[in-house]
């Protein structure tokens, strides 16, 4: 692993829509005691905290499930939707201002065999929808809020973490609104989806 190096609390500490686009090609990496799981990051999203309708937090405001967006930058903030999936997001700017990053999409590197058995799927050759959907890579990574929620991303002893590996390469960014935010009014309209294709 000494490929990979941790991406830092400094790293998270900057503008959300910096950062979202700046994770595409970099990785999420989960270490188990059967080896580590590698994905490369294809697809976010950027929820602006106060000022943005879609965003749990907007007009600043804190429940017991928001308060983790309240923490340091690199904070995993991770929720339950429909009462089953796990949705696994990233805290950014300082500390008091609870913006975030939505992981929607990875390319799985290595662990595939981890990532099959946690899904429960059987999945030939070509298993770039392992994890190809926030629900799905929660699953294959065996993300829980019990576990994880709250936690640290960038300190040394996290077994769950975001890493910058080598030739990461041009970012081809495109653009697009993000999904299943109609509650949101205009703020649905913002072009804060930010996807990275991967050439096969």
């Amino acid at each position: 692993m000494s490929d990979f190096k941790r991406l830092t609390t400094d790293f998270f500490s900057r503008d959300t829509i910096e950062v979202g686009k700046d994770l595409l090609g970099r990785y999420l990496i989960k270490k188990t005691e059967n080896g580590d799981m590698i994905g490369k990051i294809l697809e976010v999203e950027a929820y602006l905290g106060p000022n943005d309708k879609a965003c749990h937090a907007y007009n600043y405001k804190k429940t017991e499930k928001t308060k983790i967006m309240y923490m340091k930058p690199g904070t995993l903030y991770i929720y339950y939707i429909y009462g089953m999936y796990f949705c696994l997001n990233i805290i950014t700017e300082p500390e008091g201002i609870p913006c975030a990053i939505f992981i929607r999409k990875l390319f799985p590197i290595d662990g595939i065999e981890l990532m099959k058995e946690n899904r429960m799927v059987k999945i030939g050759k070509n298993y770039k929808n392992l994890v190809d959907g926030p629900s799905k890579l929660c699953m294959a990574f065996n993300i829980t809020k019990e576990k994880y929620n709250g936690k640290d991303s960038c300190g040394e002893t996290s077994k769950l973490y975001f890493a910058q590996g080598k030739n990461i390469g041009d970012k081809k960014i495109t653009l697009g609104k993000r999904i299943g935010i109609d509650y949101a009014e205009e703020d649905k309209d913002r072009l804060l989806r930010f996807n990275l294709e991967q050439e096969l």
